[in-house]
């Protein structure tokens, strides 16, 4: 990384060199949506770590549910999984879906989930689609296969390189899905970054003194 304080002995200059390097050095904070308060929750909202995901009725009508299962045995026809989950069934409603953000309305990036039948044994795949809402105005959209054929336990699976960072929201879009571990990332400034910042600006009221 080059990063210059002053173009030209210039207050500008100065200024420019701070905005591009805000703008250029970044770092990603790292989180994952567990489900461990989630054990025995049932509703159509639900926040963990900053992120909330809401059951959404584009046409309205009766409400589905998503629903915390506890981890470690077996509960009626659910998967098993070690720590608690959360399942979503599209039952009442046939247009619904679980819509995700950060509660502060800042962006983000997926980058890794686990996912499953909410039904098991699994008899047939289920079709899980993530559309992305990007902060300009496109969308990207990962789809994920669970395997079926008898499966009992969620799956591992990675977010393409469009889920990586400057997402608004995302739409689960599937009539039933399980899900656990959902890593997600939020930009920041480095503490390099901030550093050189403070050492520029240092420089720059020493310079106008002077």
């Amino acid at each position: 990384m080059k990063a210059t304080c002053f173009s030209n002995g210039s207050t500008v200059g100065l200024a420019a060199s701070i905005i591009s390097l805000i703008g250029t050095v970044t770092a990603f904070s790292q989180g994952t949506i567990t489900f461990d308060g989630a054990a025995s929750f049932s509703g159509t909202t639900y926040s963990e770590s900053g992120m909330s995901f809401q059951v959404v009725l584009p046409r309205g009508g009766s409400s589905d549910y998503m629903g915390g299962v506890p981890g470690g045995g077996i509960y009626g026809n659910l998967p098993y999984n070690e720590t608690p989950y959360m399942v979503f069934f599209r039952q009442n409603n046939q247009y619904s879906y679980v819509s995700l953000s950060l509660t502060g309305g800042s962006l983000f990036g997926l980058t890794l989930v686990q996912l499953g039948d909410p039904n098991s044994p699994s008899l047939s795949p289920v079709s899980i689609s993530f559309v992305g809402y990007l902060a300009g105005g496109s969308t990207v959209t990962n789809t994920f296969n669970t395997p079926g054929s008898g499966a009992t336990t969620l799956a591992n699976y990675s977010f393409g390189s469009g889920f990586a960072s400057g997402l608004t929201s995302v739409d689960i879009l599937a009539p039933k899905w399980a899900m656990d571990n959902l890593v997600f990332v939020v930009p920041e400034p480095t503490t390099t970054a901030l550093a050189i910042l403070g050492v520029c600006v240092g420089l720059g009221l020493r310079r106008r003194r002077s």
